[in-house]
Formats: structure tokens, sequence, C-alpha cells
């Protein structure tokens, strides 16, 4: 059985104890029930929890974080990469949080895949709007901020720097950058935390240099298309160049950066729904992330309704009537009685 966290005593300091969040949370078969039982072991006063999750599931979230609040210790969290989706919500459970400068946050509202007809997944939308209502009060609280601000994070997965955490409240303390290696297995993440995980882990020493001046010219020189091209390849998605170059809504590199980042979301929607292929038809199309979830929900709803299944009892083929070969007709009726 593979575990997600790790807690250890500190021996030279008998009053802290180290707990390790490193992987996808509740997965392989250890619990928010397990970290809870090995939680309340604990005699040290101080806890320090470092975390580098790409997330998991929200319900072992809600438990560990409630856990840790109630636990009546002192809770310090440092980010050692990215706290993202439910591990950005067990990081709001420290009384101090502390985040390197390469470090990041990735909010998001509650996300789910399940197989029903409508009405389920009409239900299911209700209880993802209520585990959505009681994160943002928990987000609200820490922050400070308004509802409507924090549902504007929520509403699309938000990636937050150090700095940009530390200013709208969600961590204390920015330090100095961290060389860090993940400790998870990246080739299970989607691609838009495996990318942001990876920014996030390239080593200060081996930033390039500054470009000489005449590199520097080139670079301002190039052309938006040309700018363009080079994200989408960098993304994995060169096959879209051309529907960003040409969309002239995107006037600008950081535009276009936001609908790479919405493409990616897109293809792990599809990939969700079992729908691969319409990935790039929404993409070209230029469709919202909220209306492809939308229409990937009557895709799967519509399947389900055209999956007829007979459940009349099988019986006897044979008639036990034959069908009457001529049909009756009304004028032979009553030419039949005027004969008489």
């Amino acid at each position: 059985m593979k575990n997600w966290y790790s807690i250890t005593a500190k021996a030279n300091t008998p009053e802290e104890a180290d707990i390790s969040i490193f992987d996808e949370i509740g997965f392989w078969g250890v619990t928010a029930k397990d970290f809870i039982a090995d939680l309340s072991k604990i005699t040290a006063k101080k806890i320090n929890l470092s975390i580098n999750s790409p997330g998991g599931s929200v319900f072992d979230a809600l438990a560990i974080f409630n856990a840790l609040r109630n636990s009546g210790k002192e809770i310090h969290v440092r980010v050692l990469g990215i706290a993202a989706s439910a591990a950005s919500y067990i990081m709001l459970a420290g009384d101090k949080i502390v985040m390197p400068e390469n470090t990041f946050v990735m909010v998001h509202n509650p996300l789910a895949g399940m197989y029903g007809n409508a009405e389920e997944f009409r239900e299911f939308a209700d209880v993802l709007d209520k585990v959505g209502a009681s994160l943002r009060a928990t987000y609200v609280k820490r922050t400070g901020k308004s509802e409507e601000e924090i549902d504007a994070l929520l509403s699309k997965d938000t990636y937050l720097t150090a700095a940009e955490a530390v200013e709208i409240g969600l961590a204390d303390e920015m330090e100095p950058a961290m060389n860090v290696t993940a400790s998870y297995e990246t080739d299970r993440l989607p691609e838009n935390v495996k990318a942001a995980f990876t920014a996030a882990q390239t080593p200060a020493a081996k930033t390039d240099p500054a470009p000489e001046p005449k590199q520097a010219a080139q670079e301002a020189n190039a052309t938006f298309a040309d700018q363009v091209t080079a994200l989408a390849e960098q993304a994995g998605l060169a096959e879209f160049a051309t529907v960003w170059a040409l969309d002239q809504s995107l006037g600008a590199v950081e535009a276009v950066t936001a609908a790479i980042n919405d493409a990616r979301e897109i293809k792990a929607l599809c990939a969700v729904a079992k729908k691969p292929d319409a990935a790039a038809q929404f993409i070209k199309a230029r469709t919202s992330t909220a209306d492809v979830r939308a229409k990937l929900c009557s895709m799967l709803a519509e399947a389900d309704e055209q999956q007829h299944i007979d459940t009349a009892p099988k019986g006897n083929s044979t008639a036990t009537n034959p069908a009457q070969p001529v049909a009756v007709k009304t004028a032979d009726i009553w030419a039949a009685r005027r004969s008489r």
C-alpha cells in the first residue's frame, strides 16, 4: 500500500513533530481516517506540516483540515512545491503559512466525474455547489476577501505565486526560493498541474543568463504569430496555434496564455468524460470551460437515454390468435344489413 503522507517525531526537539503530505490525497487505499489516527498519537505541541501535493479527495481534505484545526496544536505550514486543489485547503489549517518564492498554490471549485442520467447529474451538481460553498467560506475567512472575489478565483484553475498568495492573504510569509524535488510521480498529474510544478522546480542556479543585446533585440522583434506558435508548441498544443494567432480577441500574449490554459483544462475534461475526440472541436470554437462542462454533461445524458433496455419478459413468440388477414370495412357491414 502506497502512502501519501508521513508523520515523524523530532528526536532532538520532542516538542515538535513533522508531517509531510507529498502525493495525491486519499488515494492508494490510505484515507483521512488513517491520517487522523496517526495525528492523534502525536504528543508534541507544535506540528511542522510540509506540503507538495497536486490535491485529491476533497472530503478527505475537509476531514484532515478539521482534525488539524481541532488538534489544539500549533500548526506551521510550508509549501515545498505546490499546494494544489484539495491540498490548498489543508494548507489553510496552518496558524502560519510560509511559501518560498518559487512555490505555487492552485485553487478551484470541486470537480467530479460521474456516470448517470440527467436527473442524477442535476442532483450531483447541487452536491458540488454545497461542497463549493463550504470551501469558499474557509477561503473567505482566511483571506478576508469577499465571496465574489473568492468565487472569481475558484471559478477556474487559478495558480498563485507565493507573492500573490501572500498578497491576498492565503499565505502569511514569502521566503527565499528553495530548490525542491518532486516526491510524487509527476506522470500521473494533469498537464496543467505538471507544467506549473515543473516551472516551480527549476533551480535558480540553472537560470539562463541574460541575453546579449542582439539576442534581446531579436526576441523583442518577434511577431505576435511567432510568439503564439512558440507558446503553443511549448504547451504541446501546436495544432491550435493558428486558431489563437488569428483570433482577434487575443491581442496580447497574456490572453493567449490564458487560452492555452483553458485548452489544457478542456482536454482534461473531455478525457474524464470519455470524449477525448471532442476536445479539438471545443478548443477551435473557443468554447469556454464552463460551456464545455455543460455540453459534456448533455452529451453523456443523451448517450444514456439512447441506451434502451428492454425489461419486458420474454414470452412465447408464437401468436395464439393469428392476426385477421383482411381488415373489416364499415361499408361492408352496412351493405350486409341492407341485403337482409
